[in-house]
């Protein structure tokens, strides 16, 4: 299902099975990232966040030997890649990035978004999607609220 949001789609920084698509935070539909409208530099970072994030989460989902290495990336406030992710969420229009909880298959996580992950505010609702519906706004991160 494509975004029905029209010009004002809200961007979920989420990895997908896709590297061409991401989720609309907003109506749940996909964007399709070659037709977003924003500063050509704002759209290379996309891209690179897109590409090195996709890479990272295939390392954690598929691969012994690196798995510990990508979890520890992708749910590290500090790392490079959300760091990055950070950086496109505030210029790209719209633009959240979605913090999830990366657990092992025996491991079970609180999965809903009660602090922000970078400022350690309290997360508040943020009129999207249920699962990005608690946030921060100040960082421009999101979680579930379901």
């Amino acid at each position: 299902m494509n975004c029905s949001c029209g010009a004002a789609p809200v961007v979920a920084l989420k990895v997908r099975l896709s590297r061409d698509e991401l989720p609309c935070a907003k109506c749940g539909g996909q964007i399709v990232i070659d037709k977003m409208k924003a500063p050509r530099e704002a759209m290379h970072a996309l891209r690179r966040w897109v590409d090195e994030a996709f890479a990272i989460e295939t390392l954690w989902f598929a691969s012994g030997d690196y798995a510990d290495w990508a979890k520890a990336e992708l749910d590290n406030p500090k790392s490079k890649i959300v760091k990055l992710g950070l950086e496109v969420a505030k210029k790209v229009p719209n633009a959240w990035l979605i913090w999830e909880t990366h657990a092992g298959a025996r491991q079970a996580v609180d999965k809903y978004l009660d602090h922000c992950p970078i400022c350690r505010d309290p997360s508040e609702p943020t009129g999207l999607q249920p699962a990005f519906g608690l946030g921060c706004a100040k960082c421009r991160v999101a979680g579930s609220a379901v």
